[in-house]
């Protein structure tokens, strides 16, 4: 219940209201909260740009926001004063989280302070909340770290949802009173643009934050299935957001949702789109080379691409490439389950009929089978290390439902991958191939880094370390704690630690590697901004506004195609000086 007693984010208050500290702590922590926002006065300008839209709709009665008292959502006057202190609310605790982000001179407790004072008018005058319906932004116990894959692990993880479930994959049922986090303000927010539109991806260009930047640019190149913020999660837990502030120049690709008339898109064609998206990125930052970031299944993407440019003597144009728990062997998964033939079958059928799978349904096809065993692929329970939680954690569950539909050829493309050879260096063992290109690993020789999941249920971190030995360049590889998704959330601030050592160490034995491998205190995150500074050049001035050679800025980020859930566009408000430096 949210009440002049607790914080914006739903954690108790010390006595009175506010956060240990006190009221005479207040003036020093306004005045930090001040330099922040002088420091960065972006932040400012698209809070408060969304607050001003925000209230508009309000005005206008189209405002999403929803009373969580049924009584007084059916009246209209109350209604509209109840948005207000919700939108309000929403923005003031948006601006002290981004104040409170990496880099920034307002401490955590500071921002717990003012917090505490400006959101308590206005939570005691919002209608309180039944004991019921907690706060869903505040965890209950963390979820525990299964033991390790197999059969048991698949059982306690993978388990049928009951009558009081939910009944989609991947969806934890929890909702807020606006309907969760709102791209573009709670997600996905790091201020940027779209700098390229195809019917296929937009490409994202992010504003600088330092007044120098590095030559070459690095690429985020986004999963197949689910949608691209993963590395934007959210303001203080976003990899996109540390980049900057290391001074590289950051793009993303973000995918089009697919429509039945999209049936043919396949592999090739998204292999074809992150080349078109480096080309626009040399185009841009005038650079030679870029560096590629794959998450996840992007990673394939990353490798078909490297492959593609090595076999027609271009790879020199890749500066580096990062494999964030990419596993491009699956052999170590689930050991002795396969996917289910009769499943795989029966979604075949309906992407050929319906030309796309939903989201949902694409994802429930990867049902696993060995002997009489079925493991359904449910929700998976987020095992961040405990570095993540709170509203982190409910956006990782929100990104984790977000999930894209799913074009009948690239569904094939995805079923004859699991039962390839990625791993052959023989043309004729039916290896795959992208763009008319087998891709080998080890032809894959520009250097990499590799992050491995050290908790996740189904795929052990071997599989992480077989994909670095695969691969035929310079490689280091990281071992982080977490699932395959909540590993990739390591913001500076949280602490933690994880393992590092170079691809090669042991002699290919994973126990060995492990053994050998350095603990390193912090967070991989600088681990990783360092590997990509060493690969991108001299430091040069920032641009003074994004887009460049023809390229300009279309829409602010996080784009068009982000809130396309049924294959339409939406084009979203243009505030004035989204694309400048201020």
């Amino acid at each position: 219940m949210m009440g002049p007693m607790s914080t914006g984010d739903g954690r108790a208050a010390g006595d009175g209201g506010q956060p240990a500290g006190g009221l005479l702590a207040l003036p020093a922590a306004g005045l930090r909260l001040a330099a922040a926002l002088t420091a960065r006065p972006s932040l400012l300008l698209r809070r408060g740009g969304g607050w001003v839209l925000e209230l508009g709709r309000v005005g206008l009665g189209s405002s999403t926001a929803t009373p969580p008292d049924d009584e007084v959502a059916a009246d209209p006057v109350r209604r509209r004063l109840a948005q207000v202190q919700l939108v309000t609310t929403d923005a003031l605790s948006g601006l002290l989280d981004d104040a409170a982000a990496d880099g920034s001179p307002l401490p955590p407790q500071d921002a717990d302070r003012l917090r505490a004072l400006l959101l308590g008018p206005t939570g005691a005058g919002a209608p309180e909340r039944p004991s019921g319906s907690a706060d869903p932004g505040a965890d209950s116990d963390p979820v525990p770290v299964p033991d390790g894959p197999g059969p048991d692990a698949a059982r306690r993880v993978f388990t049928a949802p009951g009558p009081g479930d939910p009944g989609v994959p991947f969806d934890t049922g929890a909702r807020d009173a606006r309907g969760g986090p709102v791209a573009g303000r709670d997600v996905a927010a790091t201020p940027g643009a779209v700098v390229l539109r195809t019917p296929v991806f937009e490409l994202l260009q992010y504003l600088p934050v330092t007044e120098r930047v590095h030559d070459a640019p690095v690429l985020v190149v986004p999963p197949l299935i689910h949608r691209y913020w993963l590395a934007d999660l959210a303001p203080g837990y976003s990899l996109v957001e540390h980049l900057l502030g290391r001074g590289l120049q950051v793009f993303a690709l973000s995918w089009r949702p697919a429509g039945p008339a999209d049936a043919g898109r396949d592999l090739d064609a998204h292999a074809a789109a992150v080349l078109d998206a480096l080309e626009a990125c040399t185009r841009i930052a005038r650079a030679p080379r870029v560096s590629l970031l794959g998450v996840r299944t992007g990673g394939l993407l990353a490798a078909a691409v490297q492959a593609h440019q090595a076999a027609i003597g271009l790879d020199d144009r890749v500066a580096g490439v990062g494999y964030l728990a990419t596993v491009l062997d699956q052999s170590d998964a689930l050991p002795g389950f396969r996917p289910d033939p009769a499943v795989t079958r029966a979604a075949a059928e309906q992407a050929a009929r319906d030309g796309v799978l939903d989201g949902p349904t694409a994802v429930s096809a990867w049902t696993w089978r060995r002997g009489t065993d079925r493991v359904l692929p449910w929700a998976v329970p987020d095992t961040t290390g405990g570095a993540v939680s709170g509203r982190a954690a409910r956006a990782i569950r929100a990104w984790a439902a977000d999930l894209l539909p799913l074009p009948a050829a690239l569904h094939t493309d995805l079923a004859a991958l699991a039962d390839s050879t990625f791993g052959s260096d023989d043309d004729d063992s039916g290896g795959v191939r992208v763009l008319g290109t087998p891709v080998r690993p080890a032809e894959l020789r520009r250097d990499g880094y590799l992050v491995a999941a050290a908790d996740d249920p189904v795929q052990p971190w071997t599989g992480g370390h077989r994909t670095a030995r695969m691969l035929g360049g310079s490689c280091r590889l990281v071992l982080a704690p977490g699932d395959q998704a909540g590993a990739l959330i390591a913001p500076p601030r949280a602490g933690g630690s994880f393992r590092a050592a170079s691809c090669g160490t042991g002699d290919g034995d994973p126990q060995a590697w492990l053994a050998a491998a350095s603990r390193i205190e912090g967070s991989w995150w600088e681990d990783l901004a360092g590997w990509l500074i060493e690969r991108s050049g001299t430091l040069r001035d920032a641009p003074p506004e994004l887009g460049g050679r023809r390229l300009r800025p279309l829409f602010p980020a996080p784009g068009t195609y982000l809130g396309a859930g049924d294959g339409h566009s939406h084009t979203p408000e243009d505030p004035a000086g989204a694309y400048a430096r201020p």
